[in-house]
Order: structure tokens, then sequence, then C-alpha cells
């Protein structure tokens, strides 16, 4: 388990960036070790959840740790590395149960998150309405009230 659990902490950065996530000046984001302890033992997987669960155990761990402005609104929390202690289909969620609630909680009341639903929801609308407009415009097509495109 504690193997899996490091071989997603060390994706993790790649995973961020691969979202699109950028810092302030519109580079992408790549967490770094020099900036997380959680990626400052790529070859220890027991390192990496000792500090895992030193840190959700610390009384102001709820107030999230660095990036988490940056990753929850541009890509969800579930690109956070906290997510990997919330997540419940993980093959390592054993590990978490005794935190999990208190990760997902912490995640939800960030003011990250609701910029994030917001978008979210906006994105799943926009989609919507473009894949109804688009249907709209097969049916008229079939129906001849409209003539098809012209290339």
């Amino acid at each position: 388990m504690l193997r899996a659990l490091q071989a997603d902490i060390n994706a993790w950065p790649q995973r961020v960036k691969a979202a699109g996530v950028t810092n302030a000046g519109g580079a992408a984001y790549v967490p770094q070790a020099r900036n997380l302890e959680i990626l400052r033992t790529p070859d220890d997987p027991e390192a990496t959840y000792a500090y895992m669960q030193r840190a959700w155990q610390a009384p102001d761990a709820d107030s999230g740790s660095t990036g988490w402005e940056r990753v929850i609104t541009q890509a969800g929390p579930e690109l956070t590395w906290e997510w990997f202690m919330a997540d419940p289909t993980k093959p390592y969620a054993e590990l978490f149960v005794d935190l999990r609630e208190r990760v997902q909680a912490a995640l939800e009341a960030h003011p990250a998150y609701e910029i994030w639903v917001t978008k979210e929801r906006e994105r799943t609308t926009t989609e919507a309405d473009d894949a109804a407009r688009i249907q709209r415009m097969m049916d008229d097509m079939r129906s001849g009230k409209r003539s098809r495109p012209r290339i």
C-alpha cells in the first residue's frame, strides 16, 4: 500500500502540470520538493506516510498547504496531494480512515473550493448548451429546415 501511495505522490507534480495549473506569472505550476515537504522523500514510502499523518494531525492542518489556492481554483481538489488521503477509492485508502473526513471537510471549506465549483458548474452548463445547439442544428438539417454547410 505504501508503495502505491508513494507512486501517486511521485507522479502528482506532473499531474498538476498536465492539468494546466499556472503560477501567478502564467507559467506552468509544478510542485517542487524545495517548497513542499511531501515531495522530499521520493524513495521512502514510510517517511512520506509519516509526514502525511504528522501534517494532518497538526492543529492548523485545516487551513491547507502551499498551493491550495492555485491548484483547487484551477484544477479542483482532486489535484491536491491531500486528495490521496481523502479519496476512498485508492488502494491505500484504509491508511487514512481516521483523517479522511477532516481532509475532505478542509478541502471543501477552503475559499478556492467554491470558485472551482462555480467554474465547473459554468463549464458543464456551457458544454450542455453547446451539445444542445449542435443537436438542434443537426435536427434542422435532417428535417430540411437548414441547409448543410458548404465547405
